[in-house]
Order: C-alpha cells, then structure tokens, then sequence
C-alpha cells in the first residue's frame, strides 16, 4: 500500500465515512478523480482487514454529450472494473434534452442524474443486504451501510467556495463541500488534484480526459481554467486558503445553526397547522437577541418551513424579512414560491400569500395513487380520470394545482414542449374555463392535464421499471 492510500485511509476513518460490513456505491467517470477514488476504494478492500468484505459497485453515467469519445469512455470503466474485480453499472441519458425539458443548464441536469443514479443503486445494493445475498457475486455482506463515495477533491473545494461566492452565497453559504453529507462520503477532499495524479502516475494507472473540462462555457470550467490559476499566480496557496475559509465558514455554520435550534425552541414559534395555512409566526425581540447570522439562519428556516425549500432564496429576501422588524404594523414583502413576510404588531408573519391560497383552495378535487412493478403486457387504462405514469421519471413530488403562466407539457416522443397557454389555444379550450382546469405537476412540468391529456415525457414504455396509477376523484365525475 503507497503512502497515498494510507492517508485517505485515515481520512475515512477520521471522519467514519466506511465501517466494517459496508457497501459502497462509487461514481467513475474515468477521469482522474474518479479512478484514484475506485483505486483507493480497492486496496482497502484487498489489503486492510477491517474492510475486506467491502462490496464496492462502481456506477458510471454516460451523458450521450460527446458521442465517440462518450462510448470510449464507458469502455475504459468497464475494462477497469473487469480487471480490478468490481462490479460495474452503466445508465445513459441524453442530458441535453433533459436540461431543455426541465429548463436547467446541462451542468444541473447532469448533476441531478448522476445523484438519481447513484441513489437508485445504493437502494437496490441496501435490497440485497436485507435478503442477505450481497452486492456482488463474490462478497456476501452483514448488516452493514451503503454508502455513496463520490472524488470531489481540496480543488473542487476552493472552485465551490469561489462558485458560491460570485453567486451570492451567504458566510455559510461558503462551507462548501462536506467530507460527510447523509449517506455521500468523500473520501479525497483533502487531496489536490496534482497529489492525486502524482499516485495515478506512481501506480501507473491510466485515466481520461473528459473534453468538455477544457471549455469554458461551463461556470465551474472558467473556475478552474482561468480564475484559480490567475489567484494562483497572486498566491500560490490560494487553493489553500480558499479550503480553510470553507472549513472555518463549516465550523461556524455548526455554531450558528445551534444558535438557532436554541433561539426557535426559545421563541416559541408558533407554526400553522394547516397544509394550505402553513405559516410561521416570529417574536421581533426574541429574534434580535440572536446575532445577525443567526437572525438570518432563523428567518431563513422559518421560510423553509413554509415552502419547503431554501434554493433560490437569497441574502436580499433575508435581509428584507429582518427589515420588518423596524417598520410599523402592516408592512409586507413578496417572497419566492408564493410566500409573503408582513409585520403584525411584534411579530413578524411568513407564510403563502392570499392568492396562491385562493388558487390552491380552488382545486376540490384529490389524486389516489399507487406504485406497483411494470409487468410485460401490463393493461394501460384508458379512463379519462385514471392514468398510469412511468414512476421513475418524477423529478420532485407531484402536485394537484391549478394553472400558472410558466407550465409546459412535453408533446412529442422526442420531447418537444408546448406552453400550457397554447395548449389551451390549440384545443380551444375557452378562456374563462382555462384556469380552473386541474393539472398534476412536477414543479413547472405539466404530468397530466386532467380531463385532456398526459405528457409524452412520462407515458409507460417497455423501459419502464415502476408504475404510478393516478386516480383523479372529485365530486360529481363519473368515469364512462
């Protein structure tokens, strides 16, 4: 075992990232990172004792971005795979297509995938530790964890905490990457780039080079080709201190986060009971005994609490929330996701505004659902209130709702989109009626406009693994 291995070795168990009797899901692309990772993952599978039953599953996702050199990529993991005796998983899928279905750069699209694929593997590896059969051919397993080991390195650190930077990202914001995040471990996060090829090199392993790490359309690209090395040339530990800024903005995040579990349990806020009332109610002078960071962590788990998310919740929507506090009774703001901040007497109220209630209210009728296994031949119904969907395809969680301006609806095989607007257009569907028309949605993605049509994106296919029978109910309908 090289001096290298040894190091991430005590780095895992420093931080208990693997323990005897585990499984671990690894992603390979085949670049360097990724093969150092499944290296190190294989020698203390073949040489530390206390991990000698590790089952070790590498999953690599081919993007369908970069055609030939793609396919030539997922070669080079199978081969590796083959030689270092590791069982290898393979999915595709047209990222591109996926980031214009869902609005999102091929970055994110790309992301989210890869996590998807990740997670459906630990599931299927947690299945046969349960029934007792392992993961592998080879390994037969305890009771231990899956865990998900993916090669983010001390660079991609210092990139995020630059990325979340430029971005707006608050002093915790700048945490970054955690060695440790649920069942997510990353094992070389300590370890530059130039140290992980230096063992590559010593090893004489072999890696490739993903091509579109050289173009600088890509944020995080222009990251590491232009603006780290110019830092560099300033500093040369740039890197450096951008990783220590990380892990004191990690520390302090664990500090300020207790705060306000304390200050919420103190406060005593009170929270709507309500699905569609759901608000959270804030004492001003409670809240100011707080810092001004726990302020901000404070308000914005009270908006989490309200919609469910913190994305795309910022600095000026905080900052506005906590200005409340100094203005008279009545005052307001619009927050994201339909959530509204007033100040009533001393407290400060966030909760869904009274429109978006009005329009959630308007929606009386209710979806049964149920998830069974798709079967060959398997009987699609063709009710006008009753459809069947491939579960495997939903994004977030399923919504009953009514219309908004920025819906869409994939219409063909191919996956083009049509504007809920224009739908109605073509199919003539009057105006005074177009609003109250009950949609299923997948965030913006229109799943099924009830009573007309189901998207193309999520219609059972041969391909499909999981079904969901939707049963659209409410008063007065009856199916034909």
């Amino acid at each position: 075992m090289v001096k290298f291995e040894g190091q991430i070795i005590e780095y895992i168990r420093e931080y208990s990232m693997l323990r005897p009797g585990d499984a671990v899901v690894v992603g390979v692309s085949g670049g360097a990172d990724s093969v150092a990772l499944l290296r190190v993952l294989v020698s203390i599978r073949d040489n530390c004792p206390e991990y000698q039953e590790l089952a070790i599953k590498a999953v690599h996702i081919n993007h369908m971005i970069r055609g030939a050199e793609a396919d030539r990529d997922e070669s080079f993991v199978k081969s590796l795979c083959e030689k270092l005796r590791v069982d290898f998983k393979v999915y595709k899928k047209d990222i591109p297509q996926m980031a214009e279905e869902l609005h999102l750069t091929e970055e994110e699209a790309g992301r989210i995938y890869r996590y998807q694929c990740f997670e459906e593997e630990a599931a299927i590896s947690e299945a046969k530790i349960e029934a007792g059969s392992g993961v592998d051919s080879e390994v037969k397993l305890g009771t231990g964890k899956v865990r998900i080991a993916v090669a983010h390195n001390k660079d991609d650190l210092a990139e995020t905490v630059l990325y979340n930077l430029v971005r707006g990202s608050s002093l915790l914001g700048l945490a970054g990457i955690k060695p440790v995040r649920d069942r997510i471990i990353r094992p070389l996060l300590m370890t530059s780039r130039n140290e992980i090829e230096e063992y590559l090199k010593e090893i004489g392993q072999e890696f490739i080079t993903d091509s579109t790490n050289l173009e600088t359309e890509y944020a995080r690209n222009k990251i590491r080709l232009s603006i780290l090395p110019a830092l560099k040339e300033i500093n040369e530990g740039a890197s450096e201190h951008l990783v220590n800024i990380a892990m004191d903005a990690t520390r302090l995040g664990e500090d300020i986060r207790k705060e306000v579990e304390t200050g919420y349990k103190k406060l005593n806020l009170d929270e709507g009971d309500s699905e569609n009332e759901k608000e959270v109610s804030i004492d001003i002078e409670g809240m100011r005994t707080l810092s001004s960071l726990a302020q901000g962590e404070l308000v914005l788990t009270a908006m989490e609490k309200v919609c469910g998310r913190r994305k795309d919740i910022t600095r000026e929507h905080l900052q506005q929330t906590i200005s409340l506090g100094d203005m008279e009774s009545g005052k307001g703001v619009n927050l994201p996701y339909g959530m509204i901040a007033e100040r009533v007497y001393d407290r400060i109220i966030i909760r869904k505004n009274s429109e978006v209630l009005d329009e959630e209210r308007a929606v009386t009728g209710r979806l049964e659902t149920k998830v069974f296994d798709y079967e060959e031949g398997i009987s699609i119904s063709k009710k006008e209130y009753t459809k069947m969907i491939d579960y495997d395809k939903i994004n977030s969680a399923l919504c009953l709702r009514l219309p908004q301006p920025e819906d869409y609806i994939v219409i063909s095989a191919e996956g083009g989109t049509k504007k809920l607007s224009r739908f109605f257009t073509s199919e003539k569907v009057e105006r005074s009626r177009r609003g109250s028309v009950p949609v299923v949605a997948d965030g913006n993605e229109i799943v099924w406009i009830v009573g007309f049509r189901l998207s193309e994106r999520y219609k059972v296919t041969s391909e499909t693994r999981r079904v969901m029978r939707i049963d659209y109910v409410a008063e007065g309908i009856k199916e034909n």
